[in-house]
């Protein structure tokens, strides 16, 4: 937990006190999640495998952005949530908050690459016609890289991600029925994002003051 405030508290500072710097801006940013964590694994020999499908989720947030020459430090804070199917009906999902903090390369012109780690923490989760146990962990470390495209104050990016952390939550049963098994939560997804800027460069402001 004091690692995560301590992340938190810095992304924040970063996002209050970077805009005294000329190259930086900041908005918003959302999109959807394409997740499939882990297979659920029974404990018990003669139980049943169930091997999960991907399904979409959402995330909403913020975003800091200071450019670095070529390069660009891009610090975000967003609520997300993940789900993912077993079997026909069962799902399990995950509500997190999530402080991805990206370094990106400018290819050429609109066009960037970055990656960097994500600190996550998951809020809750919920399972819809299974009954879950606690999680091992609520606090996780993942990594994230993509590509990103931006014309003028929008952009969009696609990026994917694999946590780092171990962390199963523990099935109890299925209707009752008892299941013993374990899912492996770390997030393995491709994520597609959409952003804007509210504030252009500060550099960019002062040249259209002076025109």
């Amino acid at each position: 937990m004091k690692t995560l405030q301590s992340t938190f508290t810095l992304l924040l500072c970063l996002i209050c006190f970077t805009p005294l710097f000329a190259q930086f801006s900041y908005g918003v940013k959302g999109g959807v999640n394409y997740d499939s964590f882990g297979d659920l694994n029974p404990t018990e020999l003669g139980l049943e495998n169930f091997q999960s499908d991907a399904q979409t989720g959402f995330h909403i947030g913020v975003f800091g952005n200071l450019n670095l020459l070529t390069f660009y430090l891009r610090p975000e804070l967003q609520f997300s949530q993940s789900v993912s199917q077993f079997d026909d009906t069962q799902t399990i999902a995950l509500s997190k908050l999530e402080a991805p903090v990206l370094l990106g390369y400018k290819i050429l012109g609109p066009l960037s690459i970055f990656a960097g780690p994500s600190f996550q923490y998951i809020l809750n989760e919920k399972g819809k016609e299974v009954t879950l146990g606690d999680l091992e962990e609520n606090f996780t470390i993942g990594l994230q890289i993509g590509t990103r495209l931006k014309l003028g104050r929008f952009g969009l990016g696609i990026r994917f991600e694999r946590g780092f952390t171990d962390n199963e939550v523990l099935i109890l049963g299925n209707n009752d029925v008892d299941i013993a098994g374990r899912v492996d939560t770390r997030a393995k997804q491709w994520i597609l994002s959409a952003s804007y800027d509210l504030r252009l460069k500060r550099n960019n402001r002062n040249r259209q003051e002076d025109n």
